[in-house]
């Protein structure tokens, strides 16, 4: 499994915070499911391309984990 660091600004656009989950072998960001894991020591998202199958990890500042956060609480509620 492969990790990498988001790279967003939290007051990026959300296309930009997409782009940051894109899938690093067939570069698509469009589906991929992202599991976010914000309450462990090291923040991150869980991704996985529906495309290739491929899963990796990306690791989130606290900054960045609370923008995911809220996305995430947007998005379910």
């Amino acid at each position: 499994m492969t990790a990498d660091v988001a790279r967003f600004r939290p007051d990026d656009p959300d296309v930009l915070v997409s782009a940051a989950f894109a899938c690093p072998v067939c570069l698509r960001s469009e589906q991929v499911r992202i599991t976010p894991a914000l309450e462990v020591y090291d923040p991150h998202v869980d991704c996985v391309c529906p495309s290739c199958s491929e899963r990796w990890l990306v690791y989130l500042d606290p900054q960045q984990a609370l923008r995911i956060g809220l996305q995430t609480a947007r998005a379910a509620g």
